[in-house]
């Protein structure tokens, strides 16, 4: 028996994969096929292709706005916030999208220079052209200064004075629990406290929900469950006007609730993340890494809290 269990949990992991192109890319396209007036009818409104987009809440609470990505390491971008990214980054949000990376993964001295320009390669796959890299030291036993970060962040974001500035980053927990994570997540907190008292509430910041170990590895497997009853009660809504609200690991210690945004990927997006990982990051691309590509939740679902 215990043989066979690594052939079961194949076949389940693969079994959810199906069911996922199904509930998130099939479906959806299809929906928008025969539904949409536009592709019906083959005349189209502008140069924007009408895209499928399974977001929750479905009104989309940043549009028009410059969105700041902060992160630790090269490769954080892909691993963690690669729905996030691509999702902002369509066309129909009118976003501008800004990444700054605090280290250049200079935990190995010489690989600086070359995780800098795999940074670079990734971004440009996931959408992001206008990247900084800082030089903070990269390592499990390095807590970053509160005070630098917030120096750091005024010195280096972009902001513009027609549209909203959104920040994004970790949360409290750093996804797993890694200080340099953890120490952006209280620098950036800090750099919007002190907007605050200045009065300046235009700056919204956003941070990662850290998953549970069984949620983290979970791939697509709790993505269907979630999508299979945002379907039902989309129909039950339709034709019984009852509300149904269902959510799981539902930790909201840190959430307001009121914008939170939960992404979920497509196909297509999936294959972006996997293109930005193997290829951008290549020298990242050890044994060990192809297992999260392919059991991690991160790169099919993000969960943004805003603060």
């Amino acid at each position: 028996m215990i043989f066979k269990l690594p052939s079961i949990v194949l076949k389940l992991y693969l079994v959810s994969f199906i069911i996922w192109v199904l509930q998130t890319t099939i479906i959806p396209q299809t929906l928008t096929k025969y539904t949409n007036i536009q592709v019906k009818q083959q005349v189209f409104a502008g140069p924007i292709y009408p895209y499928t987009s399974l977001t929750i809440p479905k009104k989309f609470p940043i549009v028009n706005s410059t969105i700041t990505l902060v992160i630790a390491h090269p490769d954080d971008e892909v691993m963690f916030f690669s729905p996030s990214l691509v999702e902002l980054n369509k066309e129909k949000y009118n976003n501008e999208v800004n990444l700054i990376c605090f280290s250049s993964g200079n935990f190995i001295e010489s690989m600086g220079q070359i995780r800098r320009r795999e940074l670079q390669n990734s971004a440009r796959i996931l959408g992001v052209d206008n990247v900084k890299v800082l030089d903070y030291r990269d390592g499990m036993n390095e807590t970053w200064e509160i005070s630098d970060i917030v120096k750091s962040l005024k010195e280096n974001l972009i902001t513009n004075n027609d549209k909203q500035s959104v920040l994004i980053t970790f949360d409290d927990q750093g996804v797993s629990n890694h200080p340099n994570h953890i120490s952006l997540f209280h620098g950036t907190k800090e750099y919007i406290k002190g907007l605050r008292r200045s009065n300046d509430t235009s700056t919204k910041l956003y941070v990662l929900k850290s998953l549970n170990f069984v949620e983290k590895y979970s791939f697509t497997i709790l993505s269907n469950i979630e999508l299979f009853i945002d379907y039902l009660t989309l129909a039950i809504k339709n034709y019984m006007n009852i509300n149904i609200n269902v959510s799981f690991f539902g930790n909201q210690s840190l959430s307001k609730g009121i914008n939170d945004i939960k992404f979920y990927s497509d196909l297509n997006m999936l294959s972006i993340s996997y293109g930005a990982m193997a290829y951008g990051h290549f020298s990242q691309m050890v044994w060990f890494r192809y297992g999260w590509l392919f059991l991690s939740r991160y790169l099919t679902y993000n969960h943004l809290i805003e603060q």
